[in-house]
């Protein structure tokens, strides 16, 4: 059986009108996020209710008891697990405790905290452990609760200690739980290998014959037991390994470390090593134990691993969690995982429709009955979808872009508009040309409220002016393609708009040119090409190209040269690849950085769809409302520069 939801309302940020529900698959389930969007409260509330195998003591506070807006606390929370597939064994093994719902029986474990106020002040908070859905069933037994256990690896876990021989260790405890330690703990039948047990005894007699050691005991015992002892109490002491405790105490001084890369001698790892190690011993428990459930519960397993043991980690995790393939002679049991991360390493190597994103304390899963991809989108995205374009799982808004330029461009142009992109919480995605509305697609819904992370995408609108006829050659201008034709291509860049998507289409033709079209930013853009163009970095020879820059351009305007016409000229070296986008970007940042235009101003300047865009993504335009007499001034001026009517 597996876990196939888990269920919160009134605990923590799950509020009781807008409960938890996460529904699970039976091996790897992955949820991504920003930060305080609930996934931690869905970790802990699956371990509030099966309990787990560490030494965490779990009992529910105050805090786990959600506060609505008014700022009340509330005093009753509901947590719940439901199990599904059940074989005939857990069955019939768990029948009293199971719910028939339309001839299918089901395991509900719930968990229900109460608080009420304390006559002397402060609360008193209890908790009961209950079967059924609303937990109006059964309590559950000690043999239910141990079967049910899952096994929890917190955040920043201290490898190292957990695996260090003491008391109550880690180890002890997962070497005592595998199946095949059991027989280990006793003398071994006559005509059988030795067990554990043996070999520690007989290590234990030849320390005990030692006479150093005898030496030393016999000391003890002779100058100070002695004289210590009651006559009809007589204190005798032995010097040994311990093997004659039980066995766990045997199992206590074992020790699981790496071996140094050369040489006998044991060194210090790193605790990223250690960390690997660790949870391949927490694997190994959990895929051999027949005797109870496996259900791992991981948060950022990322801690202290460099990317490449990132993606190392999850594909040994998704090749654990995946059903056996009998027919390669595969025999583990399947895993159940549920892991929380902030790496978009782990989430550009995990398979899109294993992930759920938890935004605004709810859960969207990720899998095609539930987005606007399509199945061959998710084919798309299993070969594209890298490290650099997987943090668009953890914004708080989105910038889709189509290339180096915008990527490198924007977030100047946001800070100079007042609105830095980084104090929102605005990832910038360049996908290149692959698949722009394929990206945006992930976080659209087929059904069910939106994902409340704006995104929004600045393609290129890519259609040449009259002016750039002379660049374009063959290429069809705006004036030669007729208004059906020039309609059926911004149909196409808007064709995924809705939910939180939006898309901000170039004014004219690319990026650069729409910037270059602007007189106030003209003379920059043309000084950001020209320094592009360059290969020397010399600060007297790029003082050269910016004087040169600037004297070409005011023959421009003395030669009466339209601002479209000077538009094309400004971009003909990015048209001709003789400069870079990326460099011209990188260049005319750096220039937008020097400017000392307000805020104010540079919204006036800038193109309106970049400005509609950035505002869009830091919450201050709605999609829809009309643009502004400033904005709409511009979108005019811009149309009649760019020869449009």
């Amino acid at each position: 059986m597996y876990i196939s939801e888990i269920h919160a309302r009134g605990f923590r940020c799950f509020a009781p009108t807008a409960p938890l529900r996460l529904k699970l698959s039976p091996g790897l389930n992955i949820l991504v996020g920003p930060n305080d969007a609930g996934k931690s409260a869905i970790i802990d509330a699956a371990r509030y209710v099966l309990w787990t195998r560490g030494d965490d003591y779990i009992r529910p506070d105050e805090q786990d008891f959600h506060v609505d807006a008014a700022g009340m606390r509330g005093c009753d929370f509901l947590v719940r697990c439901t199990f599904d597939d059940l074989t005939a064994d857990e069955e019939a093994r768990f029948l009293e405790w199971c719910t028939n719902e339309r001839g299918k029986l089901r395991l509900h474990v719930c968990m229900r905290g109460s608080r009420r106020l304390s006559p002397g002040g402060g609360s008193v908070v209890t908790s009961q452990h209950r079967a059924g859905a609303e937990a109006e069933g059964l309590p559950l037994d000690g043999e239910l609760r141990e079967y049910l256990k899952a096994t929890y690896l917190k955040p920043l876990r201290d490898a190292e200690r957990e695996l260090r021989a003491g008391r109550r260790s880690r180890l002890s405890r997962i070497l005592g739980a595998m199946p095949t330690m059991g027989p280990q703990g006793k003398p071994a039948v006559q005509g059988t290998d030795a067990t554990l047990y043996d070999t520690l005894s007989k290590a234990d007699a030849a320390v005990r014959d030692n006479s150093a050691i005898g030496g030393v005991a016999s000391s003890v015992n002779t100058d100070f037991l002695d004289k210590l002892s009651f006559v009809d109490d007589q204190l005798v002491a032995t010097l040994d390994l311990g093997a004659g405790g039980s066995f766990d105490q045997i199992l206590e001084r074992f020790e699981l470390y790496l071996n140094a890369k050369t040489g006998a001698e044991r060194v210090q790892r790193g605790l990223g090593y250690n960390n690997l190690l660790f949870m391949a011993a927490e694997l190994l428990l959990l895929q051999s134990h027949p005797d109870q459930i496996p259900f791992l519960l991981i948060e950022e397993p990322e801690a202290h691993l460099h990317p490449q043991h990132q993606t190392l980690f999850m594909e040994v995790l998704a090749a654990r969690a995946a059903r056996p393939n009998l027919e390669k002679g595969e025999t583990h049991q399947q895993v159940q995982v549920l892991l929380t991360t902030h790496s978009p390493q782990l989430a550009a190597g995990a398979d899109l429709e294993s992930m759920t994103m938890i935004v605004g304390h709810s859960a969207y899963p990720l899998g095609v009955d539930h987005t606007r991809l399509e199945r061959d989108d998710y084919e798309f995205l299993r070969r594209f979808l890298d490290a650099t374009k997987a943090n668009l799982f953890f914004a708080r808004a989105l910038i889709v872009v189509e290339g180096d330029g915008e990527h490198l461009l924007l977030p100047a142009i946001a800070e100079k508009l007042g609105r830095p992109l980084s104090r929102h919480g605005v990832s910038v995605v360049n996908v290149g040309h692959r698949g722009l509305f394929r990206y945006s697609r992930i976080l659209q819904r087929r059904a069910g409220p939106a994902i409340a992370v704006p995104v929004a995408l600045i393609p290129d609108r890519d259609i040449p002016p009259p002016e750039a006829k002379t660049l374009v050659g063959d290429r069809k201008t705006e004036n030669e393609l007729s208004k059906d034709e020039i309609t059926a291509r911004l149909k196409t860049l808007l064709r995924d708009v809705g939910d939180p998507v939006d898309a901000f289409i170039a004014d004219c033709w690319t990026l650069e040119f729409d910037l270059a079209l602007q007189p106030e930013l003209a003379e920059s853009v043309n000084q950001a090409v020209q320094l592009a163009k360059t290969s020397s970095r010399r600060p007297e020879w790029l003082a050269k190209v910016v004087t040169k820059a600037d004297e070409a351009y005011a023959g421009w305007k003395e030669a009466g040269l339209s601002a479209a016409e000077i538009a094309v000229k400004i971009y003909q070296p990015v048209h001709d690849k003789e400069a870079s986008k990326a460099e011209v970007a990188e260049q005319l940042a750096a220039l937008l950085r020097k400017r000392c235009d307000t805020p104010a101003e540079m919204r006036a300047r800038l193109p309106q769809y970049l400005v509609r865009a950035i505002d869009y993504v830091t919450g201050a335009y709605i999609p829809g409302q009309p643009p502004t007499a400033a904005e709409a001034a511009s979108d005019d001026d811009t149309a009649d520069m760019s020869g449009e009517t």
